[in-house]
């Protein structure tokens, strides 16, 4: 895939996803920063055939916007670390208050990467671990005998060919 590419499959899904939200340079920017973060404004400029001042400041809206974000990440699979996805069903009879105080205690662990809440009463949790054994007790250690907890479905994560709109490294097995 090249990050310039505005034939390939993907640009064509983003070009219609993002209509009127982002524009060809605003994709490009993206995707050259996903495939290399440590991109320099001058070396994005030169991949896209524009000024500096015109790639630090395109650079510049999409993250004061909130649309781009540059992070590190840790891509579990390689250092062997036990990670899961955890599907809880939210008591419906719980109080607002109690679910925000559980909401915000998964904010607040260490063990978790990611909280997404979906529509109806689900929220999505990431977990991990050392291995599978210690993340199979600190699950159940953090959620059960919560009252906004009304169950909760684990899924053992084994491989994540893909993520984040990248297609990662395949780990050997």
């Amino acid at each position: 895939m090249n990050a310039l590419d505005t034939n390939d499959e993907e640009f064509k899904l983003f070009k219609e996803i993002f209509e009127g939200k982002l524009d060809d340079i605003d994709m490009q920017i993206y995707r050259l920063l996903r495939n290399n973060g440590r991109l320099t404004d001058t070396e994005l400029a030169e991949k896209l055939g524009v000024s500096i001042t015109t790639a630090r400041r395109r650079r510049r809206e999409l993250q004061e916007k909130g649309y781009l974000q540059i992070m590190g990440l840790l891509y579990f699979g390689p250092i062997k670390i036990a990670y899961a996805d955890v599907i809880v069903k939210l008591n419906i009879n719980a109080k607002m208050d109690e679910v925000e105080s559980f909401i915000q205690d998964c904010l607040q662990s260490p063990y978790i990467y990611e909280v997404t809440e979906y529509m109806g009463n689900y929220i999505l949790l990431r977990f991990y671990e050392k291995d599978l054994e210690k993340l199979n007790s600190k699950i159940h250690e953090f959620l059960q005998n919560r009252y906004a907890v009304s169950d909760y479905n684990i899924m053992v994560a084994t491989i994540t060919p893909k993520a984040w709109n990248k297609i990662l490294v395949k780990e050997e097995k």
